[in-house]
């Protein structure tokens, strides 16, 4: 679950991110009093732009929309990318956690010098008030505070899901823009064929590899639903005696000795392992995937659990199957 929004803005990526053991969520959703884990809108014959009222199931009940939604604040930065990915991002007014947000390269051109009000990082009632926004898109862990933020505005409650497939049309759905959200999974589905069947072609598939970020004296490392585009529909061989998100030293990595490193980029500015120290490091030049110069520097969104970031991995591994492997 991406657990608690302090952890969801720290490692998700330990990430943050999106990482995020911590953003995105639960591998699977929490406690619904409403019946549903997530927006759904009602008006199922309606499309991208539906005649509103509408009426939006949610984790804490049904809200009814007279119409759609002009500014949105959203208490879970998640939600805001999801805007982001599907071509809404007009909508987005606030966000809690934009600094979040602002740490990876693949939402620059949405959050960096454009008019999106700074929230800060835990909900506070009087940032939102002060956007007045037509629409709260909130989370589970805004349970305690629902009753009032709905006296600030409609509130829709999204639990979160480290399956961005599902939570980007809840999102999608506030907006009557589920077409939207489809199209952009169909898509996305499609290029993991492709890349998959660029793998299989390139013989690549089957080779170990491993997803990491400096942290600490070490790395932290990355499996489980996150990296399941690399591992379960690529065809990268994971590593068994590895959970789904950890630490490990150079010498674990040694260990494993994979054939491919996709090392992300410390945002955080705050590992004490870099990589100039690394590259002078016996233990890290004996490595396989080293001398074989198969050690990606990779934009850190590309191992978290949200929709752009996967997007962006994908079009990152299609280029260096296709260069091969250089």
């Amino acid at each position: 679950m991406w657990m608690k929004r302090k952890l969801a803005m720290i490692a998700t990526a330990a990430l943050a991110v999106m990482l995020v053991a911590a953003g995105c969520g639960n591998n699977g959703n929490t406690g619904n009093e409403g019946g549903n884990s997530g927006a759904v809108n009602t008006n199922s014959g309606e499309s991208d732009g539906a005649a509103y009222p509408v009426t939006i199931k949610h984790a804490k009940g049904e809200t009814v929309l007279e119409e759609k939604p002009m500014t949105a604040a959203i208490t879970y930065f998640p939600y805001a990318e999801h805007l982001f990915a599907i071509g809404e991002e007009s909508v987005v007014g606030g966000v809690v956690g934009l600094t979040a947000l602002q740490n990876f390269t693949v939402y620059e051109p949405y959050v960096m010098d454009k008019p999106i009000a700074d929230l800060g990082d835990e909900t506070n009632l009087e940032q939102i008030t002060a956007l007045n926004p037509d629409v709260i898109i909130a989370w589970e862990a805004d349970d305690a505070q629902y009753d009032q933020l709905s006296k600030i505005a409609d509130t829709i409650v999204i639990n979160s899901n480290e399956n961005w497939q599902e939570t980007i049309v809840q999102v999608a759905a506030v907006f009557s823009a589920e077409e939207k959200a489809e199209q952009y999974i169909q898509d996305y589905e499609a290029k993991l064929k492709e890349v998959a069947a660029l793998m299989d072609t390139t013989g690549e598939k089957g080779k170990s590899a491993l997803f990491v970020m400096t942290w600490g004296k070490g790395f932290n490392y990355y499996g489980g639903a996150r990296m399941a585009p690399y591992y379960e529909h690529l065809g990268f061989k994971s590593f068994d005696t590895l959970e789904d998100y950890g630490e490990i030293g150079l010498e674990g990595v040694s260990e494993l000795d994979p054939d491919y490193i996709f090392l992300g980029k410390d945002f955080t500015n705050s590992a004490e392992t870099q990589l100039e120290e690394l590259e002078k490091n016996p233990v890290w030049n004996r490595l396989k995937a080293v001398k074989s110069g198969k050690v990606f520097i990779v934009d850190t969104e590309i191992l978290g659990p949200l929709a752009m970031g996967q997007s962006k991995g994908l079009t990152f591994m299609e280029s260096i199957m296709t260069n091969g492997n250089s």
